[in-house]
């Protein structure tokens, strides 16, 4: 595939997923001993001498805090043994026609008929229809249940999908030209597929739109499991409402190696490399269906994948989690999007939905070897930049506990606006969140890993335009 595709690639959004969920990546560092093992002598932990765990109190000079400690007890070091700092331009958009009918042909390579639909249109018929449904099947229960103040809001909520399936034609053109803001439809096995190009971005850097799914499985089968039940969607665990009927024990119709290919497929049809699975979860496929719609049954139906970027074994990190720290004000600030992640899941069907977002465009990396602070040169020179960025950033906590510490890349920008990938020790408070299953950081800091000063997070941000100003009070 011509390289150049991946200046088109960039975010694939969801249909009928939910895609709330955040990873619970931990990597911790020691203070003594480094790596046991032989191997690792020329990697990371045996080069800067990194150890197993660590628990360090430091100074707070100026900071008005009482005490900042960081304590960890497992260390997982990256797989890596050179550094780099890395420059690099963001994705170009939006794509040409031509690259981007090269991926759509590429994405609906199991038929050779592609429709086109006027971008305007939200859903194919197939999918409106199927929500008609849902919603006539939820008015006559709550006509039988004697509710019709309910089945009436479900009559004027209808009225939108209706007056929308009548103004769709029941045949779509054949696709003749390929332009962004346009839906493309395709069906192969009885599942239909929609991919929508979009650009979000204004001045023309980074992250273009695209959109792919697949509809839901053939009615036949989603009614063949419950009786009288209208409609089904892929969902999580974390998702899914209602009685819990779904005890574990049903077997997946896909493996996670099977699951895994089908996603990777995907990414490389997008013209998409550089990005690494970082976390696994099994779909849980819902049919709904009860009095007033909610969860009838569950079962596993595929899986959900997080990807990453890597650069020669090590994380890209982004600073879009920051809403819960504290020593950060998040209220006057919009993050403008522009990372490089991905989230694919798929069923035995194939890919169901993914959402992709492509910040950094590979093509221009130039990467100049770096030297790091050793982890005692690093811990040393932390300390003092660790208070003075308190000193900077007042948090409202008396005291900072770090609980976790990553060395990754982050991108960062010089005064001239140049963009690099700088070799970057993360240290954070994260406290686990049960309702969204992650680490919530509720304190971050960001070491540069070459000469130990703090990174600015927000100004760096800005720099690199990933961040702005929104002017709330």
């Amino acid at each position: 595939m011509n390289k150049k595709k991946i200046m088109c690639a960039a975010l694939i959004s969801v249909m009928a997923l939910s895609l709330a969920a955040c990873g619970n990546k931990k990597v911790d560092y020691g203070m003594k001993g480094g790596s046991d093992e032989a191997d690792n002598a020329g990697g990371l932990d045996g080069q800067l001498d990194i150890p197993d765990n660590c628990d360090v109190t430091f100074d707070i000079g100026e900071s008005k805090l009482s005490s900042i400690t960081l304590k960890d007890d497992d260390i997982e070091v990256p797989d890596a043994d050179r550094v780099y700092k890395v420059g690099f331009d963001t994705v170009n958009a939006p794509c040409s026609d031509d690259e981007l009918k090269t991926i759509i042909s590429k994405l609906f390579d199991e038929t050779s008929e592609i429709r086109w639909q006027d971008g305007d249109a939200a859903e194919s018929k197939e999918i409106l229809d199927n929500t008609i449904a849902s919603y006539k099947a939820d008015i006559e229960k709550a006509l039988a249940s004697d509710d019709p103040g309910y089945a009436e809001l479900l009559e004027e909520g209808m009225k939108r999908w209706v007056d929308e399936r009548n103004s769709i034609d029941d045949e779509l053109p054949i696709a003749t030209e390929y332009k962004i803001n346009e839906h493309y439809v395709a069906e192969a096995g009885g599942v239909q597929r929609i991919f929508m190009a979009a650009s979000d971005n204004e001045d023309g850097d980074g992250y273009n739109n695209y959109y792919f799914t697949y509809g839901m499985t053939p009615e036949g089968e989603d009614k063949a499991l419950v009786s009288e039940v209208p409609g089904t969607e892929s969902t999580y665990e974390i998702n899914v409402v209602g009685e819990d009927t779904y005890d574990g024990d049903e077997k997946n119709p896909i493996t996670e190696d099977e699951g895994l290919s089908s996603a990777m497929k995907l990414l490389d049809n997008l013209g998409i490399s550089g990005f690494a699975c970082t976390g696994t979860e099994e779909a849980v496929r819902a049919w709904t269906g009860g009095t007033y719609g909610e969860d009838v049954i569950k079962k596993p139906d595929g899986y959900r994948f997080q990807f990453g970027r890597k650069i020669d074994g090590i994380d890209v990190v982004y600073s879009t989690d920051i809403d819960t720290v504290d020593s950060i004000d998040t209220d006057n600030l919009t993050y403008k999007g522009g990372v490089d992640k991905a989230v694919i899941s798929v069923d035995k069907f194939g890919v169901v939905s993914s959402t992709v977002y492509v910040y950094a465009d590979e093509d221009t990396f130039d990467k100049e070897e770096v030297k790091l602070l050793s982890w005692d040169e690093m811990i040393k020179a932390a300390g003092e930049s660790i208070a003075k960025y308190y000193k900077d950033h007042p948090t409202n906590y008396g005291t900072v506990e770090f609980n976790d510490v990553e060395l990754a890349y982050v991108p960062c920008a010089d005064e001239s606006g140049n963009k690099y990938f700088v070799p970057t020790w993360i240290f954070s408070q994260n406290e686990y969140n049960e309702d969204y299953r992650c680490d919530m950081p509720l304190q971050r800091v960001y070491i540069n890993a070459i000469d130990g000063n703090y990174i600015d997070i927000v100004d760096n941000m800005k720099k690199i335009g990933m961040y702005e100003e929104t002017g709330r009070k």
